[in-house]
């Protein structure tokens, strides 16, 4: 018959089977092991501090004596890379960086050579990089494209202090607006053209509407060779037609040049030198003021 008699449990001092095996001290042998192992760690650590001391080191005495090194002097603008320009010349841009030299190649610093471009010519963008080898300098330019001619407005009185800022004098714009000195492109006269757009009375307070303006002014289908904004309240065009008024620019410009499109027959029935202007400050209802005997409108 089975047996269901209590077990019998072991007394509290009675010691478990395989409880002296799991708590036996390491030998001597063991414990001269595991000291070894960790010396060698040790040691492989302070060999590895040791070499990568010695090759920070050994770099920092190579890049100062390279320097110093005649090898790695900036001794002529032979050693200057010049790519992305097309209005400036090579030599232009060698004169606007104005480097010293012999130099030595990494005392020139990359990002004031940068900044020096877009200061002193029509620059948009300059990326600047130092080159090893062999020693030199890399640049590449993104230039303002010039779109127009800004003349000045003279009928507005120019203090000292404005004949120093731009649209005080006459000076040329990029697609956005941006206003350049006339005499930033003195250096490629002989291969620079001259834009036909030109454009009296620019100022700063028109910079954010340029580019859409001149967007529209460009694709037009009558040719638009000069923008008069003098007055805010009436921008005046000349164009292929003759004056023509449109009143404040705004958002029915678009409209006005359309219908000012529609208009493009007028020679035929009208003799051009008796038009005194053409108003389209409203697009719906176009006029055109005839010149009387006198002259005048």
């Amino acid at each position: 018959m089975p047996d269901f008699s209590t077990p019998q449990t072991p007394s509290p001092g009675a010691a478990c089977p395989g409880a002296a095996s799991a708590f036996t001290r390491p030998s001597r042998q063991t414990l001269r092991q595991r000291r070894q192992g960790l010396q060698r760690q040790r040691r492989v650590k302070f060999l590895q501090r040791l070499w990568r001391t010695l090759t920070i080191g050994g770099l920092a005495t190579g890049t100062v004596l390279a320097s110093t090194s005649p090898r790695w002097q900036m001794s002529d603008t032979r050693q200057v890379d010049i790519s992305g320009n097309q209005l400036l010349s090579d030599e232009a841009l060698h004169q606007m960086l104005s480097i010293d030299y012999p130099q030595p190649l990494l005392k020139l610093q990359p990002q004031a050579l940068e900044q020096h471009l877009l200061e002193q010519g029509p620059i948009a963008n300059a990326v600047v990089s130092r080159r090893l080898f062999p020693p030199g300098l890399n640049i590449r330019v993104r230039e303002r494209r010039p779109v127009a001619v800004a003349l000045p407005d003279t009928d507005t009185p120019i203090t000292s202090v404005d004949a120093i800022k731009p649209f005080s004098q006459k000076g040329l714009l990029d697609e956005s607006g941006y206003w350049m000195p006339y005499q930033s492109f003195d250096q490629i006269a002989d291969s620079f053209t001259l834009p036909e757009l030109r454009i009296h009375g620019m100022r700063a307070a028109y910079q954010p509407h340029w580019t859409a303006l001149y967007t529209q002014v460009s694709e037009s289908p009558v040719r638009i060779n000069e923008i008069d904004w003098r007055s805010p309240s009436n921008l005046i065009l000349h164009t292929e037609l003759g004056v023509v008024h449109f009143g404040p620019y705004g958002p029915s410009f678009s409209e006005q040049l359309a219908a000012l499109d529609q208009m493009r027959n007028l020679p035929t029935e009208v003799n051009l030198e008796k038009i005194a202007f053409i108003d389209l400050r409203n697009p719906d209802n176009p006029s055109i003021q005839i010149l009387q005997a006198t002259g005048t409108p």
